[in-house]
């Protein structure tokens, strides 16, 4: 690689945040224009999300899917939906999510939520020991 091409690819790294590779592919869209490169990157980045951005928006939906919520009375589970339904469910519908909740709890249930990894972080609100 030339002095002039590492000069090339280090202008355009210090513009926007992209790898050496995306710099060299621009600047070889671009036949090495560091101009043009520059306005092909300018126009990616304001047509769209990052790549980077929807890579990491693909793997929490997919860990969100592994993570369930888990409703209990007792050792019976009433209801188990993937944590990012129920993202979706209450962005669609907060209110309703806030009564149903509410009425879970107050009706002595357990909401759970069993992580990917295998761990269960209780989001519970029990009420005090003997009365169920």
């Amino acid at each position: 690689m030339s002095d002039e091409l590492l000069g090339k690819i280090e202008e355009i790294r210090r513009r926007f945040p992209v790898s050496y590779e995306e710099a060299r592919k621009a600047l070889d869209e671009t036949s090495g224009n560091l101009v043009e490169a520059l306005i092909l990157l300018e126009k990616r980045a304001k047509n769209g999300p990052s790549r980077e951005f929807m890579e990491k928006l693909q793997k929490l939906w997919e860990e969100g899917n592994r993570s369930k919520i888990r409703v209990r009375k007792g050792d019976q589970v009433l209801v188990e939906i993937p944590v990012t339904a129920g993202v979706v469910g209450a962005a669609l519908a907060p209110h309703l999510t806030l009564v149903g909740a509410v009425a879970a709890l107050a009706a002595k249930y357990r909401i759970e939520v069993d992580k990917a990894e295998g761990d269960l972080a209780d989001k519970e609100r029990e009420q005090p020991a003997g009365t169920d």
